[in-house]
């Protein structure tokens, strides 16, 4: 069965009955990405953020998120890309993995869309950057690809950017977890 959704400039056509999920997608340095709305607990706005000592770079401290403590994670400097002053469009999305909740510090969110299961492909195996280690898959849309993210690996990740301090960043994501 076919259901037709005019739009101002063309027709589009979606099939019921077509397995999908929907995704929060949203921007790191002008790219695509994607989450299930299944890890996304709520988008905030930046608020005041507690700096905690002797953590990396991409750990930017605390926030106190209704009585529980929440960590940042910038993903800019996550992905090791080049920082850019905070904005009205910077957003945090707060991410929840089994018993973990972390706050992803982004450049902006962009919407929630239903994606079909057609329309996910396995990621490319080769790393071409720290940031593709960090991507499961690729969600194909209209007119550009989403990276999925695997929040489990950003959350729990003590690769490449290991650097003096990883331990207490841990222990601080682990902290505010419990």
């Amino acid at each position: 069965m076919k259901r037709t959704k005019k739009s101002a400039k063309n027709t589009i056509s979606v099939m019921e009955n077509v397995p999908s999920e929907k995704y929060l997608t949203f921007f790191i340095d002008r790219q695509t990405y994607a989450l299930p709305t299944s890890q996304v607990v709520e988008i905030i706005r930046l608020q005041p953020i507690t700096l905690m000592p002797n953590l990396p770079d991409y750990v930017k401290g605390v926030i106190n998120l209704r009585g529980k403590i929440v960590p940042l994670i910038d993903m800019r400097l996550k992905f090791l890309k080049d920082p850019i002053p905070y904005d009205n469009l910077t957003s945090i999305i707060i991410v929840e993995n089994g018993d973990m909740t972390a706050g992803l510090i982004v450049d902006s969110v962009k919407d929630v869309r239903d994606i079909a299961k057609s329309q996910i492909f396995d990621a490319p195996k080769y790393k071409r950057s720290v940031g593709d280690r960090y991507v499961c898959a690729i969600a194909s849309l209209e007119k550009v690809s989403a990276m999925v993210l695997d929040i489990n690996r950003i959350l729990s990740d003590r690769g490449a950017e290991s650097q003096p301090g990883r331990t207490a960043a841990d222990q601080l994501l682990k902290t505010a977890a419990e």
